[in-house]
């Protein structure tokens, strides 16, 4: 489990990050036209929030999700 708020919110901010980066890639492949965010990322960035907010209940592989989507090598 996450349990650090901080190193919640940095995860947060990477999911963000690499979800704007592949964004950004999409639309270079489509002539400039414009990509949607992947709904993936989106979701577990949101669900980061949610709990950082205490809004949600941490789930029990919201840890491997991040490191899924991160990589293990990530650190905030």
């Amino acid at each position: 489990m996450v349990t650090d708020r901080e190193v919640l919110r940095a995860a947060a901010e990477a999911v963000r990050a690499l979800m704007r980066r592949r964004q950004a890639a999409q639309q270079l492949r489509s002539d400039g036209g414009w990509a949607p965010p992947d709904p993936e990322l989106l979701a577990l960035g949101i669900e980061c929030d949610e709990v950082i907010y205490n809004q949600r209940a941490e789930a029990t592989d919201l840890a491997d999700r991040l490191a899924a989507v991160l990589g293990d090598a990530w650190e905030p």
